[in-house]
């Protein structure tokens, strides 16, 4: 297909407001910062509003703790009624999806209820902070999921596989599947893709062209074996993917060329974490899409605090401070403290217009050290900054470098190789959860745990360390002794052999039994659309960043099926008309868009039992003879 100087009408185009990583209640208490979240929130809004986007898409972490405080839950619904609330007509029409909204009273969309007048539907999945891992099994998504404010999907429902069905929109000719996947543990997803339990389902060609959309909450850096998802993992079948958790903001597409789809990383809205990454301009975008094409306007966000990060290494510095003589720790002092009286000169410059705007800026100056002499008191330096900065007491950040010595050249057999991967893999120990359960592991028979496993110990303190679930210990104690009860009650163990069999008991306990115990749900999928199946392998995949723009739209493009050539080509996108209401009347088709021209994009297809979309970024593809079939991809994980 493709388009010369026909006009595309605005009720064929589905706008999206994306944003992820919002983390509601962050530092709430904080006199100066606790304010921050709920005021980017609130403009994200506001946005979605003014661009009059057809629903907003959240990518997960919609609040920063499991547990959400009365106040952060408060502030959220009374943000979600005031902007999503009222009488504008829904253009959007779901067409198969009853089965996808957690929680739900009505198993429907919310803007379906006969009860709720919804202007602008929200759907959302849950990330690692607000997943369902509190009492009951429930997320903070679900309470919002019952109030009809938001629309949660992609909840992973069965811990022994993970079945996605897309939830099927339509508006005009644009018909849009979008599938969700919430939060899993790396570890677990991972063995799930080993164990080829992870399947994607797409819907039927026969309806028409689709749009594929996903997104996902998941490590998407390589953090070690296991520890992250592979962009190569997921089908070529996906024309995008919104990627959230990771919170440094690259929101423009990025292709990968191996999997034939692109790749959006939001980020955060609020800074969480005093890193490099977090000082990047926090943005939202506008998700535009018609019929199999797309393009992302990215929005700077104006209300963020002003945050500048600079790292300096004092070995670097030795000659121009001349720290061969004299106090060295006062020359380094005096160094961070004019460093730091400039980079806040440097955030006046990211102050804006909007009135809502904190003032005070966010400073982190890392000191990299090699001697201790080296270090002072930055606490003290901090308060000199008090009414200067919103962060004094952490405002300087010191970080020793480590001088490691040069290895031998030495001849490395296989059998080596491995040996030095493992030792490696073990002492990439990091998080609380890996030192507690390499602490148990390591300990004599005499004073291990006889019922509790380390592995279950370690899943408790990444719940109450990480998702501020203050149950986690409570649940798992309780639900652990009742099946160890069970287990000894079942097997008629005589009394003196109990704690050979207490033994047995905790070796056989495994991490999907952990989650169980957890209160996870282990409510079974419904009925999946037909399909026939595909095994995608999976392997690492590196995919370079491209630079990130502030303003302006990415460029629409067209692919069309060749000989196996990619070539480029101009094709003109035209204005768009008006939308069509749905539901509570019509929507005004007089709103027009200016023509652009756009570079059009060909490439070849692979030969497959049923054809499938080229999803490229911007693109309008030519149409291509297709089976009426739908797809099972299996994924698999062979990453190491």
């Amino acid at each position: 297909m493709s388009l010369d100087d026909g006009e595309i009408g605005l009720n064929d185009i589905i706008r999206i407001m994306i944003s992820t990583d919002n983390h509601l209640g962050y530092g709430e208490k904080d006199p100066i910062r606790g304010e921050d979240s709920f005021i980017a929130f609130e403009e994200m809004l506001e946005l979605a509003v003014k661009e009059d986007v057809d629903f907003i898409l959240l990518g997960g972490d919609l609040f920063h703790d499991a547990v959400p405080s009365q106040n952060a839950l408060f502030k959220c619904m009374n943000l979600l009624r005031m902007y999503t609330f009222g009488d504008k007509p829904i253009a959007v029409e779901v067409i198969d999806g009853n089965q996808q909204f957690h929680g739900a009273i009505n198993e429907s969309v919310n803007y379906e209820d006969p009860n709720l007048n919804v202007a602008i539907p929200v759907y959302s999945i849950h990330g690692n902070h607000d997943d369902p891992s509190s009492f009951g099994g429930l997320s903070s998504l679900d309470l919002l999921s019952t109030a009809g404010l938001i629309n949660y999907f992609g909840r992973w429902t069965d811990l022994t596989k993970v079945e996605i069905s897309p939830i099927l929109l339509k508006k005009g000719a644009t018909r849009l599947a979008l599938y969700g996947l919430s939060h899993i543990h790396d570890a677990r997803l991972s063995r799930l893709f080993e164990s080829r339990k992870v399947n994607i389902h797409a819907p039927s060609d026969h309806d028409g062209e689709w749009f594929h959309l996903m997104v996902i909450h998941q490590n998407r850096a390589d953090r070690g074996p296991k520890n992250y998802l592979p962009e190569i993992a997921l089908p070529e079948f996906l024309n995008l993917i919104i990627w959230g958790h990771e919170h440094d903001c690259h929101i423009e597409p990025q292709f990968n060329a191996q999997r034939n789809f692109y790749v959006s990383q939001p980020g955060s809205s609020v800074c969480t974490s005093l890193s490099e990454g977090e000082a990047l301009q926090k943005h939202v975008g506008i998700l535009e899409i018609y019929k199999d094409k797309f393009q992302m306007k990215p929005i700077p966000l104006k209300t963020v605090r002003p945050f500048v990060f600079e790292s300096v290494n004092v070995a670097n510095l030795a000659d121009e401070l001349h720290l061969d003589e004299g106090d060295v720790s006062n020359k380094v002092r005096d160094m961070a403290e004019k460093r730091a009286t400039a980079m806040i000169e440097k955030a006046k410059e990211m102050v804006t217009d909007h009135v809502k705007q904190p003032k005070l800026p966010n400073i982190r100056l890392r000191i990299v050290y090699s001697d201790e002499e080296q270090m002072f008191n930055h606490i003290r330096l901090g308060q000199i900054f008090n009414d200067r900065v919103a962060n004094p007491a952490d405002m300087i950040h010191f970080k020793k470098m480590i001088k490691k010595a040069k290895a031998e050249k030495t001849e490395s057999s296989p059998e080596k190789m491995k040996v030095q991967f493992k030792r490696k893999e073990s002492e990439n120990v990091t998080k609380v959860e890996d030192l507690v359960e390499l602490y148990y592991n390591n300990l004599d028979e005499s004073k291990s745990l006889k019922v509790l496993s380390s592995k279950a110990l370690a899943e408790v303190c990444h719940q109450m360390v990480e998702r501020n679930d203050n149950n986690a210990a409570e649940n798992l104690i309780k639900s652990y002794q009742k099946k160890a009860l069970d287990y000894l009650m079942d097997n008629m163990v005589a009394e003196e052999n109990v704690n050979v069999e207490l033994l047995k008991f905790k070796q056989e306990i495994t991490s999907d039994d952990i989650f169980n115990l957890l209160g996870s749900s282990t409510h079974k999928v419904r009925q999946p659309l037909k399909q026939n199946t595909t095994n995608l392998e999976n392997s690492r995949a590196s995919n370079s960043d491209n630079e990130n723009s502030d303003d302006g739209c990415l460029p629409l493009k067209n692919v069309r099926a060749t000989g196996g050539k990619k070539k480029e080509t101009p094709t003109a996108v035209n204005k768009r008309g008006g939308t069509s209401g749905r539901a509570r009347g019509s929507v005004d088709n007089s709103r027009t868009r200016s023509t652009r021209l756009m570079p059009q994009l060909e490439i070849s297809t692979k030969s497959v039992s049923s054809s499938r979309q080229n999803p490229l970024e911007s693109l309008i593809r030519k149409d291509s003879k297709r089976q009426a079939k739908s797809k099972i991809i299996e994924l698999s994980d062979d990453s190491d």
